[in-house]
């Protein structure tokens, strides 16, 4: 036999098990998640990282960028009698480059991800109409080139997205804005084609660290509170079927949520790391070894947190979360996520899809690991999920469950992909 069989098996199982329990290793070394403070954001994090400037000190968006930044933000109103559902909004100054989670259906002339910003609101909302009531996602994406529609500060967090008005091709507007410092931002956004625009301050008071590989990738989550209002300019109340706008309504917006920070450094686009995956779904279609499943959640009480899980292959890349609990942080690990078939899932797809549209669920099981016993609860989608991509899915839920023998409930922000 060769030597280099025995050695390359010995390669191979080596690699397979420091990625099998990574979890073990990683934090201790590279990932410094686990060793943040969770009260708050030292301020090198609290600015954009990845960007170029020219002679004068000011932001190039005409030059490629070492990577992106994005901001995300979502509210959960307190009044669940309100037509708004969820407000979810995101900015970024540059895309993954990964098809399926960026939607390439939407890059316009033949715009590259290195040159594109993307803008993302999402409001689901409840519309009354003769017929009843529908819940509607009022999904609103664009990607534009980052020389013409970004705008930013290069050491303080004042970002802004802008885009051309509906009608009004040769006007622009912000399409949406974050502007703060730790621990008090304010944020706005607009979804031009709804007619609806929201402006709110948000507090902060935790964060949850999902990773923070330094030159690599970082993200994290600050729980807060908003308090704000949102205007619905053709209104949620369609009595007349044959008129498509309503009366102008204006609501008062408070209640818990998340501004989210993130970053990474893209030297190249990931579609060419992804490539044995893409002709393994070719050669056995109905065989997705990866999965992404996103959470956050708010509870009725004092209970806050969320988890990410992520494997690929079976093997748990990330699997690991936080709970804010009677004022104490506790990490989540060994997350177990079972989906129920009952009530039937959804088959999701984005606008003119390559590929075979993803069962999304609408109700799932969790069960995750603490220091102080179990976390688990029963999450339901409650609105139609928003095709983000081809393979990446948001969504609004709610949830019941129990820890530490205590019951909990509320809702919750999730994103999922299954590819």
């Amino acid at each position: 036999m060769p030597v280099w069989i025995p050695i390359a098996a010995c390669v191979l199982l080596l690699g397979y098990l420091l990625l099998r329990f990574n979890r073990f290793w990683i934090y201790s070394t590279f990932d410094r998640a686990t060793r943040r403070p969770t009260d708050r954001i030292p301020d090198e994090y609290d600015r954009p990282r990845y960007l170029k400037l020219n002679s004068k000190g000011e932001v190039d968006t005409a030059v490629r960028w070492p990577g992106w930044d994005g901001w995300y933000f979502f509210i959960l109103p307190r009044d669940t009698t309100l037509p708004v559902k969820m407000i979810r909004s995101s900015l970024m100054t540059g895309l993954y480059g990964l098809e399926g989670i960026d939607n390439y259906e939407r890059l316009l002339f033949r715009l590259s991800t290195f040159d594109a910003v993307e803008y993302l609101s999402l409001t689901p909302t409840a519309i009354t109409t003769p017929a009843g009531v529908e819940q509607r996602n009022n999904l609103s994406q664009h990607y534009f080139p980052r020389r013409w529609h970004l705008w930013m500060q290069p050491q303080k967090v004042d970002i802004a997205i802008t885009g051309q008005q509906i009608g009004k091709d040769e006007e622009f507007d912000e399409y949406g804005r974050i502007r703060g410092a730790w621990p008090e931002y304010h944020v706005k956004f607009q979804n031009p084609e709804a007619g609806i625009s929201c402006s709110a301050t948000f507090r902060g008071e935790n964060v949850v660290w999902w990773a923070d590989v330094s030159g690599v990738f970082t993200y994290f989550a600050i729980f807060g509170q908003f308090e704000g209002q949102i205007k619905y300019a053709l209104g949620t109340k369609k009595a007349d079927p044959h008129k498509i706008e309503g009366a102008e309504e204006v609501y008062p917006v408070s209640g818990a949520g998340c501004l989210e920070h993130g970053f990474a450094r893209k030297l190249f686009a990931a579609d060419r790391l992804f490539l044995p995956v893409r002709l393994l779904n070719r050669v056995a279609p109905s065989y997705r070894p990866i999965r992404y499943h996103y959470e956050l959640f708010i509870g009725d009480g004092e209970h806050r947190g969320g988890f990410m899980h992520a494997s690929a292959f079976g093997i748990n890349v990330r699997d690991r979360g936080g709970l804010f609990w009677e004022g104490r942080y506790i990490p989540i690990h060994s997350i177990r996520i079972r989906y129920s078939s009952d009530p039937q899932p959804d088959l999701v797809a984005a606008h003119c899809p390559n590929g075979a549209p993803v069962v999304f669920y609408r109700r799932w099981f969790i069960r995750a690991e603490t220091a102080e016993g179990p976390l688990e609860y029963a999450g339901t989608r409650e609105c139609p999920p928003a095709a983000i991509a081809t393979n990446m899915t948001f969504y609004n839920f709610s949830y019941e469950g129990s820890f530490k023998a205590q019951s909990i409930r509320g809702r919750g922000y999730g994103e999922y992909v299954h590819t």
